[in-house]
């Protein structure tokens, strides 16, 4: 009897251990966002909620090109020009009544980016602090194809409305490809 007690107890808090790590997937792989792919450089408040993003495609993740694997296809170049940055939306709600102990991003990015919550910039990966021109490229690039993840411990608060807002960077005036797509879990 005491043994049946024992493992009773072990699966409660096995159970219990595993409700309390649970992760929610808010922003699954392959979702839909809005994008920018034109020459124009965006300024101002494009990461905020409030921004109208009406006139920007909508498609579906994994966007870029130049590889084949894309599920929308984005422009590389408009009249000639090369489009160094590209800017990606994806509006998601939250239940604020439920406890939020990490954000995590997973993220395919090729080359450089920059990600904002709620017009709050929460990572950046290959782009120096200071520049924001249109003309500042990637510093470097992971290997093409790899995912990576980046834990944001309880530094961010969630409304019941949110956006995650990403810009992606070439890393040269003639790169070849562009890649992204996202993954966002809470835990």
């Amino acid at each position: 009897m005491k043994n049946l007690f024992n493992f009773l107890v072990l699966c409660w808090l096995g159970l219990f251990i595993s409700a309390a790590n649970a992760q929610s997937i808010v922003i699954p792989v392959n979702s839909e966002w809005k994008y920018y792919d034109r020459s124009q450089t965006l300024t101002g408040n494009w990461a905020s909620i409030e921004f109208d993003d009406s006139s920007w495609a909508l498609g579906k993740t994994q966007m870029g090109f130049g590889e084949g694997d894309e599920h929308t296809r984005i422009a590389k170049e408009r009249s000639g020009q090369p489009i160094l940055v590209h800017y990606f939306r994806h509006k998601f709600r939250w239940d604020t009544k439920l406890a939020l102990n990490s954000i995590i991003l997973r993220l395919l990015v090729d080359d450089g980016a920059r990600v904002y919550l709620n017009n709050q910039e929460v990572h950046r990966q290959f782009l120096p602090k200071a520049s924001h021109t249109e003309t500042q490229l990637a510093s470097g690039s992971l290997i093409e194809h790899s995912w990576y993840e980046v834990v944001l411990n309880g530094q961010f608060e969630l409304k019941r409305e949110n956006i995650l807002a990403v810009e992606v960077r070439q890393i040269s005036t003639t790169s070849s490809d562009l890649s992204f797509n996202l993954e966002l879990l809470i835990e």
